[in-house]
């Protein structure tokens, strides 16, 4: 299986999909580090994004979990 992660939005996160929020926090980090290039992650970052993007999210269940992040400033 494969998923464009762009197309993903808030509501199919907070349902049964075959990852959790984490995945995608996980996998945001490292493509916005990625375009960064910074080779640097903070672990501890991870839950504390986590819970907001589910917080976020939960609000906002129309929004792509891209933009979420975007909007939150989650990927700078």
């Amino acid at each position: 299986m494969t998923v464009d992660v762009v197309k993903i939005a808030c509501e199919q996160l907070l349902m049964a999909v075959p990852f959790t929020s984490r995945d995608i926090v996980l996998w945001l980090s490292g493509y916005y580090h990625g375009k960064h290039d910074n080779t640097i992650i903070e672990p501890d970052a991870f839950k504390r994004d986590e819970n907001k993007v589910n917080t976020y999210c939960f609000q906002h269940g129309a929004t792509t979990v891209i933009d979420a992040v975007k909007n939150m400033g989650l990927g700078k």
